[in-house]
């Protein structure tokens, strides 16, 4: 007489909840991940810029800045109204609006015009103060910068903090202390 033993209904439906439950904590994790890797991906975006813009600074010999609120960084040229080079050909009109805001929407190599993931949101820091994003992207006169890089390799001391709307246990935070290259963290929170 042989023994052999079956799995009884009850046994096949405890392992099936079992792996049923570890696929929803692994997807769980999963999309947990998701907000984390986006936000993540997004700061070395704007780091890959930042470098960018003070390379262009320098070996093109220009001003450039960064106006930018909740969601969009644009990148803008300082036109010196006294130069000849960004004078010329221009209409009075041209000229005139020059004079109240000299930073204009930058026309090079680099990407003019960065949009943040729907769900991230940008918080600035410019020397240890917060950054009111108040008519820097849509003022009368035109963008306004938050951040400059300049031609001596110089660039404002920042702390840009990014969030995710869908995950508020994590922010990414760029710091650049206006000489060397930026640090990137990722923080946790408990929560």
């Amino acid at each position: 007489m042989r023994n052999s033993r079956a799995f009884t209904l009850l046994e096949v439906l405890v392992v099936l909840a079992i792996i049923g439950g570890m696929m929803a904590l692994a997807t769980f994790s999963s999309n947990d991940r998701q907000a984390q890797d986006q936000t993540e991906q997004f700061a070395r975006q704007l780091m890959a810029l930042f470098t960018a813009a003070r390379q262009e600074a320098v070996f093109q010999n220009l001003d450039l800045g960064f106006a930018m609120d909740e969601q969009a960084l644009k990148v803008l040229s300082y036109q010196d109204i006294n130069s000849q080079e960004y004078t010329a050909n221009k209409s009075r009109e041209e000229l005139d609006r020059l004079a109240k805001n000299p930073w204009q929407a930058y026309s090079g190599p680099i990407r003019a015009d960065v949009d943040a993931p729907d769900d991230v949101h940008i918080a600035l820091k410019v020397e240890g103060q917060s950054v009111d994003f108040a008519d820097l992207l849509d003022g009368d006169d035109g963008p306004k910068p938050a951040l400059l890089f300049l031609s001596s390799d110089e660039y404002t001391s920042y702390e840009i903090t990014l969030t995710h709307e869908q995950d508020t246990r994590f922010a990414v935070v760029i710091k650049g202390d206006g000489f060397s290259e930026p640090l990137l963290l990722t923080e946790r929170f408990d929560g």
